[in-house]
């Protein structure tokens, strides 16, 4: 499971991951949208706005500079302003036939002096509009039964009302109100409302806390929920998507990180890998690996070529081998051994820094026919006169995998001219070699890349070919590209640099033990991750390769 969540995540680029984390971010913005709106059919969701005092006390001295607050004559010496928000948060149309029960909000330790809404459609409004109740000479206590409502105070059929509250105080009773009971009413899908509402202290003095709000009724189907004010769901909203990509690209990274290690099956016998010279290179760095895990078993490397190789596997049937065979694709499959493919070796054709006369031999490179002429011994075309002399060039010996690759991939022949092999160069202090020997061959050969390059090194005019990440290790040995194109990953991968190789493992039919062992680390996620960006490209990067014949299939 890990290694194909890190296939996932280790292909994408940078850009890539960037927009991954943008689709998790607004993946998560719809989840939390459809939770906060859409969780229940009917759903009327409340908030407020703002609860403070209208008037602030310090020390509970009042400030100069205090508002007159008046409500039908009285002055309101404690008042307070809160407001609230109402919303249809649901799919449905709220109708009256919905509300089993009125909706009410009661405020704590106060009382209602008014309310008014606010932000509503006209016919909404005139509905809740609350009733002002006319002014009235006091009435005895005892006039009225408990529980019952004085004239203009009480509920009206079709308004919003203040319901009552009774408190002794004293000898008499005191009329006091803490809640608003809203008419049934209807509610459109995403529609809203605000209630502006007037409080008085309801005891004896300011009170430092604002008022707690609690909301009654009932909808069928649904709810009634209290949600946090708009600044504060888009902040919950933000916390969500930076979390929820958070923890997106965290997975991601731990599955990478996860199938990138380095987990061996060990068996503590020995195993002889021998064949390729341009793989061998990252053959070793696989070799010293999986020793440093399995420390009971032993991998002999042998660089000898990829038919040495195989014909070393054909004489050691009883024995633990691995043949490394550079190959082209087309090419028929060994009868009587399984072949597995493990990705592309990238290859390049070298040059000595002195070949070219200015950078356009390094910028443009050289054609196909050009290279046909110069490795079957010709005169090279040189209207732009970019070579500094005649080229001599360096092949590898008969039977190396790399040069059957270079014929078949590039030149699209086999020099019939035989190469001898090539003579010792003279060499400067500096290695990069003088002039040559008095006779240098046009064309000659040499037994392993590394000694390809350094004669190239150290011989002017030379032009070869080798793995592309050898390089670096030659001071004096330039990258020719062919037919324009350098050797790069994505040039290979679009199919526009030609000169590649599959690198293709034998072992004997139904191989088990090491053999199978360390195949199967050569091929894990971890140790082709650290093959990368040598010269070679894994299987895992050859799947969406527009050419068919470069990917690994199922072998």
């Amino acid at each position: 499971m890990f290694d194909t969540i890190a296939d996932f995540f280790g292909g994408l680029s940078d850009g890539q991951m960037w927009a991954g984390a943008v689709v998790c971010a607004v993946s998560a913005s719809v989840v939390a949208f459809w939770l906060d709106r859409y969780q229940g059919w009917r759903r009327i969701s409340w908030s407020e706005v703002y609860n403070g005092p209208i008037n602030k006390h310090i020390n509970s001295q009042p400030p100069p500079g205090m508002w007159e607050i008046h409500w039908q004559g009285q002055q309101i010496s404690e008042g307070s302003l809160v407001i609230l928000e109402v919303r249809n948060s649901g799919v449905q149309t709220l109708e009256p036939e919905h509300f089993p029960g009125p909706l009410t909000f009661t405020f704590e330790g106060r009382k209602v002096v008014h309310f008014k809404v606010r932000d509503a459609n006209e016919t909404l409004e005139t509905a809740l509009r609350p009733q002002v109740p006319a002014q009235a000479a006091p009435v005895p206590a005892d006039t009225h039964p408990a529980g019952a409502h004085p004239s203009g105070s009480g509920s009206v059929s079709g308004s919003a009302s203040v319901s009552t509250v009774r408190q002794s105080a004293g000898e008499g009773t005191e009329q006091r109100t803490d809640t608003i009971t809203l008419p049934l009413f209807t509610l459109n899908r995403r529609d809203r409302f605000r209630l502006l509402v007037l409080l008085e202290d309801g005891r004896n003095g300011s009170s430092v806390k604002p008022p707690k709000i609690t909301a009654g009724g009932k909808v069928r189907g649904g709810r009634i929920k209290r949600t946090a004010g708009r600044a504060r769901r888009r902040w919950a909203a933000a916390i969500v998507v930076t979390l929820v990509a958070a923890l997106s690209l965290g997975a991601g990274t731990y599955a990478n990180n996860r199938s990138l290690a380095l987990n061996a099956t060990c068996s503590s016998s020995r195993l002889t890998v021998a064949g390729s010279t341009a793989f061998s290179p990252l053959a070793h760095q696989v070799k010293e690996s999986y020793e440093e895990r399995c420390t009971e078993a032993e991998v002999l490397l042998e660089a000898t070529g990829s038919r040495e190789g195989l014909t070393k596997l054909r004489a050691n049937r009883t024995d633990e081998t691995i043949a490394m065979v550079d190959t082209v694709p087309g090419l028929a499959p060994e009868k009587g051994l399984d072949g597995h493919h493990v990705g592309v070796l990238v290859f390049a054709v070298v040059a000595n820094e002195k070949l070219s006369r200015d950078r356009s031999l390094w910028d443009r490179g050289l054609t196909q026919e050009e290279l046909r002429q110069v490795f079957t011994g010709g005169a090279v075309d040189d209207e732009d006169e970019r070579l500094a002399g005649a080229p001599v060039a360096v092949v590898r010996a008969d039977g190396s995998g790399t040069r059957d690759v270079f014929e078949e991939r590039v030149l699209g022949t086999r020099p019939t001219t035989p190469a001898s092999p090539c003579p010792v160069p003279r060499r400067d202090s500096d290695g990069a070699g003088g002039e040559g020997p008095a006779e240098a061959p046009r064309i000659c050969s040499v037994g392993s890349t590394m000694e390809l390059l350094d004669y190239v090194n150290r011989t002017e005019n030379a032009v070869g070919y080798a793995e592309a990440d050898a390089l670096p290790f030659f001071p004096h040995v330039r990258t020719v590209p062919v037919n324009g194109t350098a050797p790069t990953k994505e040039d290979v991968l679009a199919g526009d640099y030609p000169f590649w190789a599959s690198e293709v493992l034998y072992t004997r039919e139904g191989a088990t033990g090491i053999t199978r062992d360390f195949l199967d680390f050569l091929r894990s996620r971890g140790v082709s991750k650290l093959l990368e960006g040598r010269g070679f490209l894994p299987c895992r990067e050859l799947e969406d390769s527009r050419v068919e014949a470069m990917r690994c299939g199922a072998g």
